[in-house]
């Protein structure tokens, strides 16, 4: 039998490869298993099921009694393939799923709602200590771009996007490009689910706003410097 190298079945396959017998005893094959089953990838999956199809496979790898050749051996290589399949969907379905959640959220992420940028700076705060950091930042982006919007730094057009924003600003304030960019580049990326936000990236977003409502946009800075 060929076997193919991939996925998370890797672990067994390299055994194999290295030497390992190739026809194995029940108790060996049930070891194998054991090994490749407790390797990261598999405990990323959702835990319950998870367990359960752990449980199965160990299960019936026990009932095997004495040695049984190639047999035994390509029951366990071809439960490991299923087992990895279903993993892989597993984590691909909570990655999409959480991804979906927050772009069918994209209205309530708005930059020209409603909110206030305290009430938003409020949310984002809540957000931080409940360890809610993809909230955390959207909401921080939002009280940014809120409090550039009221003053008049930012347009506040209906579909405002983060990177429209991020412009609009680093033209008024060229010392925060860069951050700004870096920002609306996160915010996109936690709403559309590419990214996870961390409690730095957090911290970074309410950084960078308490230094925008600090900072004189460059025609102000000009105009008082032409009139000294």
């Amino acid at each position: 039998m060929t076997l193919l190298a991939t996925g998370p079945t890797t672990g067994l396959t390299s055994a194999l490869l290295a030497g390992a017998p190739l026809q194995p005893s029940a108790e060996e094959a049930r070891r194998a298993a054991e090994r490749e089953l407790s390797q990261q990838v598999y405990r990323q999956a959702e835990p319950g099921l998870l367990q359960r199809l752990v449980d199965a496979v160990l299960d019936a790898l026990s009932r095997v009694q004495g040695p049984s050749g190639g047999g035994v051996l390509q029951v366990v290589v071809l439960v490991l393939l299923v087992v990895a399949v279903l993993v892989a969907v597993l984590v691909l379905a909570r990655r999409t799923g959480g991804a979906a959640v927050r772009a069918a959220g994209a209205g309530a992420a708005s930059l020209t709602g409603p909110a206030s940028a305290d009430e938003l700076r409020a949310n984002a705060r809540r957000a931080v200590q409940e360890g809610r950091y993809d909230d955390a930042v959207l909401d921080g982006f939002r009280a940014l771009v809120r409090s550039l919007q009221d003053r008049d730094l930012v347009p506040s057009a209906p579909g405002l996007t983060a990177s429209e924003a991020a412009r609009a600003a680093s033209a008024e304030l060229p010392g925060l490009a860069a951050r700004l960019t870096a920002a609306a580049g996160l915010f996109d990326g936690v709403l559309y689910g590419d990214r996870r936000a961390t409690a730095d990236d957090a911290a970074a977003a309410t950084s960078l706003d308490a230094d925008a409502a600090a900072t004189r946009p460059a025609a102000s800075t000009g105009a008082a410097a032409g009139r000294t």
